[in-house]
């Protein structure tokens, strides 16, 4: 597990402190800051979340490999004006 706070990097490890480890840290138990942090670290690996965000990233992919399928199958000719307009679109953007 990470945990986002350097000063926090005591728990990086089984979630273990021993006392002497606890009085070296900058903050005392019941810190709002601590369970802030632990709540975001608890929140990037809520499964939930990840499913979403994996379902998001499934997809994208998707449409990809159809995008590719047809590219595939597209007039070279065709392909290379496409590829001109999408050149010209991204200096547009810049």
């Amino acid at each position: 597990m990470s945990v986002h706070s350097a000063t926090l990097h005591v728990l990086d490890i089984d979630m273990y402190i021993d006392e002497a480890a606890s009085a070296a840290l900058p903050f005392q138990a019941g810190d709002a800051e601590w369970v802030a942090d632990l709540l975001d670290t608890f929140r990037d690996g809520d499964l939930d979340v990840l499913v979403e965000q994996l379902g998001a990233l499934l997809a994208s992919l998707r449409q990809a490999a159809k995008a590719r399928q047809i590219l595939a199958g597209i007039n070279p000719g065709l392909l290379r004006e496409g590829m001109r307009v999408r050149a010209t679109r991204r200096e547009g953007q810049s």
